[in-house]
């Protein structure tokens, strides 16, 4: 349950800063340092889907972890979940 409530609260967090978001941003340049250190100059736009994009991932390998530990994770196609 403490992990489930810091999901929901992170998730908000996201949500809100999304919400702040404008379409100029977008075009923006970011230049920043990765965790190795390394310089890297590239576009705003490119990096929010790689963010979006990367959770996505990591939440398949996630399931894919449970999966083989005996987990039922249920039914996890997008398809299946839209009302």
């Amino acid at each position: 349950s403490a992990l489930a409530a810091r999901r929901t609260w992170l998730d908000q967090l996201i949500i809100d800063w999304t919400k702040t978001l404008r379409e100029p941003d977008l075009d923006l340049r970011l230049h920043y340092h990765n965790m190795r250190g390394a310089a890297a100059d590239k576009p705003f736009s490119s990096l929010l889907l790689h963010f979006f994009n990367h959770q996505t991932h990591h939440r398949g390998q996630a399931t894919t972890l449970l999966t083989q530990a005996g987990v039922d994770v249920g039914d996890t196609d997008l398809l299946a979940l839209i009302d």
